[in-house]
């Protein structure tokens, strides 16, 4: 792993490539454990010191099942020759269920000291600005300046009671074990495996658990007593379950504090609390069998339960705190809730890490942000670089393709015979056209027999006697293209049932519908009067048949002249310009 130092000691410049070296050697920008909280992770190891033994174990969150974790003494979380040996441990049991990253939980379970606040501070809307100021500042919120800030490690606890003495107190523990979670810290770092460790006191993770823990009643105040190997903790809540105080008594080597009784009857007496119930948790190998008989006999008031809550196998019932810290946020329905234990929980004030990296350690390293925004901004470059390289392997295809071409390879001395070539396929071109003109479909014999069909239909009345179609061009001399005009005489007889149709095709919409019909039934284009400025006219004569005799007795014959009132003579004629695409080529031949 390369080794990487403080930006502020580097240019703008070298902080940038620094940066981009944290990307490119690390999975800061792709694993987000790095970012989270030890207990967030899916793999933790949690281990508990509590002075005579040190007890681990390994938490599977995705299956909320609990595993023996590697073997510790004291010497590995205290002797620096020993500390690496144990953080290798976990960091290989985490391999070993193909974990990405590992959360270490220590749970501080040999030390407990409150230190009292500042008088003046005595004010609930400062909490969260008195909870920063014990992590960066401790001394200006204490009350005792005497203490040594950088031998100890402080917390701000609140009293969400309602008349509470203060507003909280203060959690003190050493930093005797600040080396062992560096060393875990990196161990990660070196390894390029995300170990998140943070330290947890025991006795205050308690706070948020008890609500699942007790057999709470309603309204009646109760006292938890915290009995571990070397102090315990009194824990003392009002009849609303609110925490009013919390006291630690030391006795280290004894099986519990001399002055047990006097605290709990005086601190009872001071607080207000009358006859609480007193639930004793003993937190250590063996413990005190005496301390519930003792207690029931000085507070006979009160009811005295030693509470065992069960674990989940192999942690033992004195690890307790460990299966509070990973339980569910929400609380268990039907036990007694209130306000301290949902804070303690949603505000983290129980899961409050005392040992956290160092700030100038954290600073070393882009933010989550950073490295994503660093992320794209490579993966952007790389984009435009694979963009790049594809347009130029494209444009190479290209050029090899035009290459290959015929065209590459054409001579320019063939020039001439191309043009040669050229301009005998361009005059046989013209030929074709000219040729194809002369011969364009204008008129056929039997369209003009379809239109006579059309124009008197069979058993109309009428009789045709003679039908003539004549074509004949337009004289324009000097002209490329002429027009022409085209005639149809139909001479007959009628009746006089027959008129209206003889009537109806002397008109302009008459004879043009006829036509239109032709040049749709035939596929014939000379016949549609809608193409170009062609113009149709009609010309009908009727007169009476001087031949006709009036038989009443007498059969009429279709082809009997005498029998049709009238005769008639029809003219159609059909002129197309020069500008019509059927005009014809008068020039000469190309």
């Amino acid at each position: 792993m390369a080794t990487f130092v403080h930006p502020s000691s580097l240019n703008k410049l070298r902080q940038f490539t620094q940066a981009c070296g944290v990307l490119r050697n690390t999975t800061r920008a792709t694993n987000p454990a790095w970012y989270q909280d030890a207990l967030d992770l899916e793999t933790q190891i949690h281990i508990r010191v509590d002075g005579p033994t040190v007890s681990s174990f390994l938490y599977l969150q995705s299956t909320n099942t609990w595993h023996q974790g590697p073997t510790l003494a004291e010497g590995n979380l205290r002797d620096p020759a020993l500390m690496t040996d144990a953080a290798n441990a976990a960091l290989k049991l985490a391999q070993s269920h193909k974990a990405t990253s590992l959360g270490v939980i220590l749970h501080i379970a040999d030390e407990f000291a409150t230190a009292e606040l500042k008088p003046e501070l005595d004010n609930p809307a400062s909490l969260p600005d008195l909870r920063d100021a014990a992590e960066r500042d401790p001394a200006s919120i204490l009350d005792d300046s005497s203490i040594p800030p950088e031998q100890n490690t402080w917390r701000v606890i609140p009293y969400p009671a309602q008349g509470s003495q203060t507003i909280g107190t203060t959690i003190s523990l050493t930093r005797q074990y600040a080396a062992f979670l560096d060393t875990l810290r990196q161990t990660g770092e070196s390894n390029n495996f995300p170990i998140i460790a943070c330290a947890l006191s025991s006795p205050l993770e308690f706070v948020m658990g008890f609500s699942d823990l007790l057999p709470l009643r309603a309204e009646t105040s109760f006292v938890v007593v915290l009995q571990y190997p070397w102090f315990t903790t009194l824990v003392f809540y009002n009849d609303h379950a609110d925490l009013k105080l919390i006291r630690t008594l030391q006795h280290r080597f004894q099986h519990r504090a001399a002055n047990l009784r006097h605290a709990l009857s005086t601190t009872n007496a001071s607080l207000e609390l009358v006859d609480p119930d007193i639930f004793i948790l003993a937190l250590s190998q063996g413990g005190d069998p005496e301390l519930e008989t003792d207690l029931t006999r000085a507070f006979p008031a009160s009811r005295v339960s030693l509470v065992t809550p069960p674990t989940p196998e192999p942690v033992p019932p004195y690890c307790l705190e460990m299966v509070v810290a990973t339980s569910p946020a929400d609380a268990a329905e039907g036990k007694v809730a209130s306000h301290t234990f949902d804070v303690f929980r949603t505000d983290k004030w129980s899961l409050q890490n005392f040992l956290p990296p160092p700030p100038e350690a954290i600073e070393i390293y882009p933010s989550r942000s950073e490295m994503l925004l660093l992320r794209a901004t490579r993966l952007s470059w790389i984009g435009l670089a694979a963009v790049a390289v594809l347009t130029l392997a494209w444009l190479c295809l290209g050029i090899l393709g035009i290459m290959r071409r015929e065209e590459w390879s054409f001579d320019p001395k063939q020039t001439d015979a191309v043009k040669t070539r050229l301009a005998k396929l361009t005059s046989e071109k013209q030929k074709t056209q000219h040729w194809d003109n002369l011969l364009e479909d204008r008129s056929k014999a039997w369209c003009s027999m379809e239109l006579l069909s059309r124009m008197i239909p069979e058993r109309s009345g009428i009789m045709v006697k003679n039908f003539a179609h004549t074509s004949k061009p337009d004289i324009a001399p000097g002209k490329a293209k002429i027009g022409f005009v085209k005639e149809w005489k139909i001479t007959g007889f009628a009746r006089e049932e027959s008129l209206d149709l003889l009537n109806a095709l002397n008109t302009q919409e008459g004879i043009s519908a006829r036509f239109s019909e032709v040049a749709k039934v035939t596929g014939n284009a000379a016949f549609d009067p809608a193409v170009g400025n062609r113009s149709l006219s009609v010309n009908a004569r009727i007169q009476e048949n001087s031949t006709f005799k009036f038989d009443q007795a007498g059969e009429i014959s279709d082809l009997d002249e005498s029998t049709y009132g009238y005769s008639f003579d029809l003219t159609v004629s059909q002129r197309y310009e020069a500008t019509d695409p059927l005009a014809i080529n008068v020039s000469k031949v190309p």
